[in-house]
């Protein structure tokens, strides 16, 4: 599949918002619900739910210390107690959402033993699929994870060393969530770097990519691709890789998404 070069706004979003149509009534339901962000204590995910907040989203944030949720935010972002190792804890954070917003994992600054991996990039992300579920969640669920999930390289394995088998826990959560019944979005990010965004063209594309310093990705620009995708509906059921492309202004959206095709079932 050919890689696109393309870069978002906020008027192309808000013409490819919904899909289909609904009345004045149902719209407005549907834009009062909050979407939940489950990561969005820090990093990208801290991104995402600020930028949610700032074009009017309404935001509910997963934190396991809702306390420090609250400094992050004002007053009207919702921060609600919960963790994605303890299912119980995960209906009332869910009930009434949008769409979620998944990019919690492990921290990489130091090494983590695999139990832990596979307890918060597994079994953390099939808890939030199942109370989802059960919960008649009828909204969007959107996962980031990384480049390198399909390609080995040396990279890969010395992450996978550094971070017990982040990698193949990712590779096999992925399984879950296309089998899991609920309309996804797979994101796909190169190494994540603490740059401002808008500085380069963003490569969206289809082909697996491996885990490579020559693949990377502002946080920020990562996040205005995730508003991008809340609803688009060409990001329904599919999973693409994002990375910087060379320097100079960002594209125009025109098409954005467009190109995206279905996973193969």
């Amino acid at each position: 599949m050919t890689t696109s070069k393309m870069r978002w706004t906020n008027l192309d979003l808000e013409e490819k918002a919904i899909a289909k149509p609904a009345s004045n009534s149902e719209n407005a339901m549907i834009k009062d619900q909050p979407v939940l962000v489950i990561g969005g204590t820090r990093g990208t995910g801290l991104l995402i739910a600020r930028l949610l907040h700032r074009q009017g989203v309404p935001v509910r944030v997963l934190a396991r210390d809702r306390n420090r949720a609250v400094t992050l935010f004002n007053r009207t972002v919702e921060a609600v107690s919960g963790d994605i190792t303890r299912a119980d804890t995960l209906p009332a954070a869910i009930d009434g959402a949008r769409h979620i917003v998944f990019t919690a994992g492990c921290r990489s600054g130091f090494p983590v033993r695999e139990p832990l991996v596979k307890a918060t990039e597994y079994q953390g992300v099939i808890n939030t699929l199942e109370a989802a579920r059960r919960g008649g969640f009828a909204g969007r669920f959107l996962y980031m994870t990384s480049s390198g999930v399909m390609i080995p390289s040396f990279s890969a394995v010395c992450l996978n060393l550094w971070k017990g088998n982040t990698l193949i826990w990712r590779r096999r959560v992925e399984d879950e969530i296309r089998a899991s019944g609920l309309d996804y979005t797979i994101i796909r990010t190169g190494i994540l770097l603490n740059r401002a965004g808008g500085q380069r063209v963003i490569e969206v594309t289809q082909r697996p990519l491996p885990l490579s310093p020559h693949y990377r990705i502002a946080r920020a620009d990562v996040a205005e691709v995730f508003l991008a995708a809340l609803e688009h509906p060409r990001a329904t059921n599919a999973t693409f890789e994002i990375i910087w492309g060379p320097r100079g202004r960002p594209e125009a959206w025109g098409g954005l998404l467009d190109r995206l095709e279905p996973d193969a079932r």
